[in-house]
């Protein structure tokens, strides 16, 4: 798949301020937007909410109960150095976040290590797709060469989502497989 930056991109908002309305497959309006410190309740929820397996798949052990620090660490970001965009939806009333995607930018700023993660409810609604292609967008913005992630090597969902995307898969010992796009 290919993605191209839109032509109006350098008078789009940067990561810090980034706001978007998207509608999932099923007709669920979304709105995707950089994640603030404001976000700590939504975020916990989101985390605390996860299945055994999504929670094992993004953080490569499960987490039953997310930490004020983990989840200050989560919200509190220097969009210098990362970017953070959530998944708002509201429900009878109820502010959700059911998903984010997050990129830490190397030292080097050639480079940057991505997640993904999608709440359980939200899965096969065509997020993680949203997610991978606004990355995509906002990696090329911020100048780097290439991303990649840690993906476990049973994670078939986001393995087909790399290929999808023309990412190059390698493999290790260790049960994960690093995923590289060169951008």
């Amino acid at each position: 798949m290919t993605i191209k930056t839109p032509d109006n991109s350098h008078d789009s908002p940067d990561s810090s301020t980034f706001r978007e309305n998207w509608t999932s497959r099923d007709g669920k309006n979304v709105i995707l937007r950089s994640i603030t410190s404001n976000d700590k309740r939504i975020e916990k929820e989101l985390i605390d909410g996860l299945s055994i397996q999504s929670s094992r798949y993004r953080f490569f052990h499960v987490i039953k109960e997310a930490t004020e620090e983990m989840v200050s660490k989560f919200c509190d970001i220097d969009y210098k150095n990362e970017i953070a965009i959530i998944a708002e939806y509201n429900s009878n009333g109820k502010k959700r976040n059911v998903g984010v995607v997050r990129l830490f930018i190397d030292p080097n700023l050639q480079t940057g290590e991505f997640a993904i993660l999608v709440a359980d409810n939200f899965q096969d609604s065509g997020l993680g797709t949203k997610f991978m292609e606004t990355l995509i967008i906002m990696a090329r913005k911020k100048g780097l060469k290439s991303i990649y992630g840690e993906v476990l090597i049973d994670n078939n969902k986001m393995l087909a989502l790399a290929k999808e995307f023309g990412f190059v898969i390698g493999t290790n010992s260790y049960g994960e497989t690093r995923i590289t796009l060169q951008l």
